[in-house]
């Protein structure tokens, strides 16, 4: 017989509000490790699990405590929770909810328990454990994170010691005056020595280089280079890491692309999924094992900031209503649930509904709209016969990480890390992808009016010219076709940068005259990445496009579509320039497209021997 649960409530006051506290607090791999808890695995109590629970168990050899744990459950930023169900040990359940409830000087934070224990007589020495021990672990952990909310720092930053082994602090020495004489920027290199020395494993198994730029407040694209180089010299190492685009969640890592095979398997969503080079695919890197060992280990893996683009999640049995309590920002959200179809499109907006119902009936979700207000009396009914888990995410992926497309169109990666490809007849696809294709307006000239031998010299000179302008504005060159050049950017406005520098530094260049004339062709859209000849090269309509649109120029001209002028940044760069002296609006058809009509706007650039046109793929 099992006995009586215990119940254990604490309660503290702090400064940070829910929402500043909330990261900290929510991020129960962190807060189970602070407070001493072992690392977890996953194992196999049954051979049938229910959909969102899992089976764990602590990975220790001298602990032996298995569980199946219920789908953890929040409203952000007020609380969350989870229900343990043990199959051996001192305990048969435990609940732990913790609540966030804003007052006039801060938060007042309680945390309570719910313990079931297994026998009786472990009653008072559960008791006794949590009211001394883990109590007092908790609160050290719960005034840390609000010391780190309120002076808005990370864990690092107040951390003492070096963390480094001698021979990591040796050959970290070795490294540094490798990538010194590199010339890489000193000020970024050292606060990425500081944050491998100090930072715990949590952190330092999954860098974002983009992530400690925004907190660094430099410019990504810089810190980003430092950590390729970094790589390059061995100070740190990068994974690919898949992202499952229904959970949005890490399925797999692998060291290089071509270990990526189609298609890939989600265990959350219990089903395949193809992989794309702008969202689902990033790089991630950690320290060097010779610098730094990194453990893998996990405290807990299914809370609230191991999906923070889910901002509600909720488990009902059937028939179960919930009254909820959030504060959400503005913006679009998706409403599904695991075992129903379809999905509703939720709008939160200023002064909108406050008192909103949302039923799930047994046909699910059709695509039904709802407005909603920040902080609504929303509620959830499970009107159907299985229990369900009522997730609501915003809608719009933030990618604020280093997408494969963003690596693989870096000239400094592509140049650094050549044998980065895609294993032969694989097949990525590329959403979002800008193309350029430069050429020579009349080459043949060229070579009949300065020889072979000098042509080929200026040929050679253009390319180095080409490739500086193109690397600066965060593109790559993919190959080179005779005279012409196949570049990579991830913006079309990137593209159009990098031409208008190129036009402006041949121009300049004593060693080209008036004949060598360089004219382009841009495209924006979806294309498919290939290995083809141990690189990454692009193929499709896209690249096509482009290919063909460099014969569309006259002399001093660059065509842009409708679609990219509009909606880029194209449109304010072209009023900013100082050398454009028309612009208007034409329609036209290329080889190849003959059913097709494309809108482009013609810009004249005065005073320049260079051409260029610019498109967008039809939306």
């Amino acid at each position: 017989m099992f006995s009586q649960p215990i119940h254990i409530s604490w309660q503290w006051h702090i400064s940070a509000l829910p929402e500043e506290i909330w990261p900290f607090i929510s991020d129960t791999n962190r807060l189970f490790k602070d407070i001493g808890r072992p690392s977890i695995r996953q194992t196999d109590i049954s051979q049938t699990v229910e959909a969102g629970f899992a089976q764990l168990s602590y990975n220790k050899i001298n602990r032996y405590e298995v569980w199946e744990e219920e789908p953890y459950e929040w409203e952000y930023p007020f609380n969350f929770g989870v229900v343990r169900h043990y199959q051996a040990g001192a305990y048969k359940d435990i609940k732990i909810q913790v609540t966030l409830h804003p007052t006039e000087y801060g938060t007042r934070l309680k945390i309570q328990f719910i313990i079931t224990p297994r026998m009786p007589l472990m009653a008072a020495f559960s008791t006794l454990k949590f009211k001394t021990l883990i109590k007092r672990k908790v609160k050290n952990a719960i005034f840390t994170y609000n010391k780190l909310a309120l002076q808005e720092i990370r864990p690092y930053q107040r951390a003492t010691k070096n963390k480094l082994p001698r021979r990591g602090r040796k050959r970290l020495k070795q490294v540094l005056e490798d990538l010194h004489n590199s010339k890489v920027d000193a000020s970024i290199l050292e606060r990425i020595t500081e944050y491998i020395k100090k930072a715990d494993h949590l952190v330092l198994k999954r860098i974002n280089p983009y992530d400690l730029a925004s907190y660094w407040n430099l410019p990504h694209q810089e810190v980003l280079k430092v950590f390729i180089h970094a790589a390059k010299a061995d100070l740190l190492t990068f994974n690919w890491d898949l992202y499952c685009p229904q959970c949005r969640t890490i399925q797999h890592s692998v060291k290089t692309l071509s270990q990526i095979h189609e298609p890939i398997y989600c265990s959350d969503c219990d089903k395949d999924f193809n992989v794309n080079f702008n969202k689902t695919i990033q790089l991630s890197f950690r320290p060097h094992p010779l610098i730094r060992k990194v453990k893998d280990e996990q405290y807990c893996n299914r809370g609230p900031q191991s999906r923070s683009h889910i901002y509600v999640q909720q488990y009902l049995d059937p028939n179960e209503k919930r009254f909820l309590k959030t504060d959400l920002p503005v913006g679009k959200y998706i409403l599904r649930t695991n075992n129903s179809s379809g999905e509703a499109l939720i709008t939160v907006k200023k002064n909108s509904s406050n008192t909103v119902l949302i039923s799930l009936q047994e046909k699910g979700f059709n695509g039904e709209e709802v407005n909603i207000s920040q902080e609504p009396n929303l509620t959830f009914k499970n009107n159907t016969a299985e229990p369900q888990i009522f997730t609501l995410e915003r809608k719009e992926w933030e990618n604020s990480g280093v997408s494969a497309a963003e690596a693989t169109s870096s000239q400094l990666f592509r140049n650094l890390f050549a044998d980065e490809v895609l294993r032969k007849g694989e097949k990525i696809s590329v959403d979002n992808l800008s193309l350029m294709f430069t050429d020579l307006f009349d080459s043949t000239g060229i070579y009949n009016e300065e020889g072979d031998s000098q042509a080929v010299s200026q040929m050679i000179d253009h390319f180095e010219i080409l490739q500086e302008a193109i690397a600066k504005h965060e593109g790559a060159i993919v190959k080179t076709i005779g005279d012409s050049v196949m570049a990579v950017f991830c913006k079309p406005e990137d593209a159009f940068k990098a031409y208008l520098d190129a036009q402006k530094m041949l121009s300049h260049d004593e060693r080209f005259n008036e004949h060598l004339q360089l004219k382009a062709g841009i495209h924006h859209g979806s294309c498919v990445a290939v290995n083809l000849n141990s690189r990454i090269d692009y193929f499709g309509s896209t690249v096509n496009i482009a290919s063909r649109f460099v014969d569309l120029a006259s002399e001093n001209e660059v065509i842009l579509s409708e679609n990219t002028f509009s909606k880029s940044k194209l449109q304010s760069m072209v009023k900013k320039s100082g050398h454009i002296s028309t612009v208007k609006s034409m329609n036209t058809q290329l080889k190849g497209f003959e059913t097709k009509h494309f809108a482009v706007k013609s810009i004249k650039i005065e005073d320049t021997p260079l051409r260029l046109a610019v498109s967008k793929a039809a939306s």
